[in-house]
């Protein structure tokens, strides 16, 4: 007895099983772009913050919580990170007749150095604005503790930056602090913020 080797014949693909596997894969690509285009506009939602009496508006990422205290104008936070929360904050302090940028700078150091646990500025350095306006920087550096004492965990470092401002008579600060894992992260968010504040 002898087998028969052979192959069946080949299945032929209809015109209409053609088109319909190319609209398949079309459909595919279009559902992704799409997806990807809805993350982003999520992640980069932002929201308008308005304070007539500071003369501020400022766009500021959606899912941060805006707080408005006695001490800031405003400040906003990241409450979706662990540890640390990356806080951007807007200051408006009072400038002196002689109008001295370092002196309000040091002003804040001391003030900061007391309530912070190992501060350290640093540098200072000029930064430019998004109106081609010249302003001061200072960086630095704090450690950031849990405030339970009944919650052990651990220290973080926290990087810093101040954008101090000088106009029409009113010092404005913008404060960005985010952990040392991050902070380049954060900057990018704090540049664009910096782009959309209106003073």
């Amino acid at each position: 007895m002898a087998f028969e080797t052979g192959r069946s014949p080949a299945v032929q693909i209809t015109p209409r099983q053609r088109w319909s596997i190319a609209f398949s894969y079309m459909l595919i690509v279009i559902g992704l772009l799409l997806g990807v285009n809805q993350r982003d506009s999520l992640l980069n939602q932002t929201s308008v913050y308005s304070n007539i009496a500071a003369g501020i508006s400022a766009s500021y990422p959606a899912r941060w919580l805006l707080d408005e205290s006695a001490d800031n104008v405003f400040r906003i936070r990241d409450m979706s990170h662990l540890g640390f929360k990356t806080t951007i904050e807007v200051r408006s302090l009072p400038v002196g007749a002689d109008g001295a940028e370092r002196n309000l700078l040091d002003h804040l150091s001391l003030q900061r150095s007391q309530v912070f646990i190992d501060y350290s500025v640093l540098g200072y350095d000029t930064y430019r604005m998004p109106d081609d306006s010249q302003a001061i920087s200072m960086a630095y550096t704090f450690v950031s503790r849990d405030a339970s004492p009944f919650l052990e965990g651990v220290s973080s470092i926290v990087n810093g930056l101040d954008i101090l401002l000088i106009r029409r008579g009113q010092a404005l600060v913008i404060s960005l602090r985010a952990e040392s894992s991050i902070y380049q992260r954060e900057l990018a968010t704090f540049r664009r913020f910096i782009e959309n504040l209106e003073f």
